[in-house]
């Protein structure tokens, strides 16, 4: 009976350090992710940014030469082109916003998961010890 106690003991003592550790290196993995996400998006901002510019610089020039009347066309132009830039900083700011929550979230869930685990082989410990004793 000895035996099994010991291996209870020493099982516990093994897998403490395992329990600890686990969620921070699901934190670490989160935040490469995170971070790698975040690079993408920043590239993808500065490509888009700079399309507009091209895209607003060919507007104009369209309305410096276009014919006498065609006001209309060129303001209706302008005007889409207003409208997806709204749409696009609309989403944008939407797209961060659920992204801090869910960070937020996944912080949260890793504290407790964290707080969780360490009570739970803490409590493995002192019943292994308790067994061997």
């Amino acid at each position: 009976m000895k035996d099994a106690q010991e291996l209870l003991a020493l099982q516990a003592s093994l897998s403490q350090p395992i329990a600890e550790k686990a969620p921070f290196y699901g934190r670490h993995l989160y935040e490469i992710a995170s971070a790698t996400q975040a690079e993408f998006a920043r590239v993808a901002e500065a490509q888009y940014e700079e399309q507009n510019r091209k895209m607003q610089t060919l507007v104009d020039n369209v309305a410096k030469n276009a014919p006498a009347g065609s006001e209309t066309a060129v303001a209706v132009i302008k005007s889409a082109i207003t409208a997806a830039n709204t749409t696009y900083e609309t989403v944008h700011r939407a797209t961060k916003l659920a992204v801090e929550i869910a960070e937020s979230n996944f912080n949260a869930a890793v504290t407790v998961a964290t707080k969780a685990a360490t009570k739970a082989t803490e409590q493995a410990t002192r019943t292994a010890k308790k067994s061997v004793a």
